[in-house]
């Protein structure tokens, strides 16, 4: 029988239900060495929340009853995996009103090659029912993700529970996890929206890397259109430092794109490739970038396509990883930020005129705060991918770029204190609604 996988974080990070603000939201984080919850999952079944929500947990139920995993070599709990098991997520609440919506993103992989189905339920007063069923070519070695926003019908009165799980729907002896590395943003996500209507819904593709992933500015950008009441119905397919030469020749980006019937598909490009545009070490990411959008049209004709303007480094040269010989080589281009940002703003707009395509242009809201409000870091600790409020900054200037409108009084604000999100979403409507550029005259 095939191993059914969760890897658990060597350092806990809570799991949290935050009340505050426009939402609550619970995330999962794990990692690749055992920790002291990993040996309390093999010894209850149960990974426990210690230090958040007290009773949050995520359990594995094997035939329809909950079972104790084992540890393999690397310190990961393991189980056989048949036809009908599940992942079960239990958040405790207080007083849920009916229409409250549940967003669900869960990352999780099969076998490679495989056809497999897997179905997200949740509870809805005494009843299971089923949200959405996915079926889709798994992989180890690439993520899938299942992301939903479920309604609940019936009100959790007093204290109770929002209960969700995942479900192998067919093909027994399937090996999948929805378990992840603990990279911020590859873990399980599930957000409480509020109970208020939504006017319209768009359905979106996001394609990008890891600076999609870190903190997943997209699951945010979601949040904050329903906040504003829009739902967006999205898809998503990103991997670690994929260029869109790299989304063409994954079949499981290449399926998400062929399935067809977006309205809007934002593409995010690797993070050095468009500085070296013109050079002597040009990649050809205009010419790939082109490929895709001709590709993206031929199954979403109508659809409207953005490119996003990311980020220079903090330094400019620093972890440039496989390009830091570019470094030394075109020292003018990757001087400091500024020279690493000017580069990203003028070839990434010179490829959207190229390709008629739309620009998503947070690299110009991006710099803004750099200079305007240093105090705000926008950089993981690396210096080098985004932070929540660089997420959050991006999913601000996405949501103008696809409504464009400016944002509401009732904003959500995601992890955020309430000024920072505020200062940001400003920023953004800057940028998109008034074309405010740093430094222009």
């Amino acid at each position: 029988m095939k191993r059914f996988i969760l890897c658990i974080a060597l350092l806990f990070v809570p799991l949290a239900l935050y009340a505050e603000g426009f939402g609550g939201r619970a995330e999962w984080h794990f990692g690749k060495k055992q920790s002291a919850l990993a040996q309390q999952f093999t010894e209850s079944g149960r990974y426990p929340n210690k230090v958040g929500i007290e009773g949050a947990t995520l359990s594995f139920h094997h035939r329809g009853r909950l079972i104790k995993a084992q540890l393999d070599s690397k310190g990961f709990p393991t189980a056989h995996s048949v036809k009908g098991d599940y992942w079960l997520f239990e958040l405790p609440v207080e007083s849920i009103a009916a229409g409250t919506a549940i967003d669900v993103f869960l990352p999780f992989t099969g076998n490679e090659g495989e056809n497999n189905s897997f179905t997200l339920e949740y509870r809805d007063g005494k009843k299971w029912l089923s949200a959405v069923e996915i079926t889709s070519t798994t992989s180890h070695k690439h993520l899938r993700r299942l992301w939903h926003t479920v309604v609940l019908k019936q009100p959790i009165v007093g204290k109770g529970h929002i209960m969700l799980r995942l479900r192998q729907a067919e093909k027994a002896d399937v090996e999948f996890t929805v378990a992840c590395p603990s990279l911020r943003g590859q873990q399980p996500q599930i957000v409480i929206y509020n109970n208020a209507p939504v006017r319209d819904t768009v359905k979106m593709l996001f394609l990008g890397n890891s600076y999609t992933y870190y903190h997943t500015y997209p699951v945010i950008f979601k949040e904050l259109a329903w906040s504003e009441g829009h739902y967006a119905d999205c898809k998503i397919f990103i991997s670690g430092g994929y260029n869109m030469a790299q989304h063409l020749a994954n079949p499981h980006s290449v399926e998400l794109v062929d399935m067809g019937g977006y309205d809007y598909v934002m593409l995010q490009d690797q993070s050095v490739q468009p500085v070296l545009n013109g050079t002597a070490d040009d990649a050809a990411s205009a010419e790939n970038l082109q490929k895709m959008v001709e590709r993206v049209k031929k199954h979403s004709p109508t659809s409207k396509v953005f490119i996003e303007i990311t980020w220079g480094r903090r330094f400019g040269n620093n972890n440039l990883g496989n390009y830091e010989q570019y470094a030394d080589k075109y020292p003018h281009l990757f001087a400091d930020y500024d020279a690493m940002q000017g580069q990203l703003i003028k070839n990434i707009t010179a490829e959207a005129e190229q390709c008629g395509i739309s620009l998503h242009p947070l690299g110009y809201a991006w710099q803004i705060v750099m200079h305007e409000r240093p105090d705000i870091n926008l950089y993981h600790s690396d210096n080098h991918h985004q932070s929540y409020a660089g997420s959050y900054l991006s999913a601000a200037v996405a949501y103008l770029a696809i409504y464009g409108e400016p944002f509401s009084s009732g904003a959500a604000n995601g992890k955020l204190d309430a000024k920072t999100a505020e200062y940001l979403r400003s920023v953004a409507q800057r940028v998109v609604l008034q074309g405010e550029k740093w430094g222009a005259k």
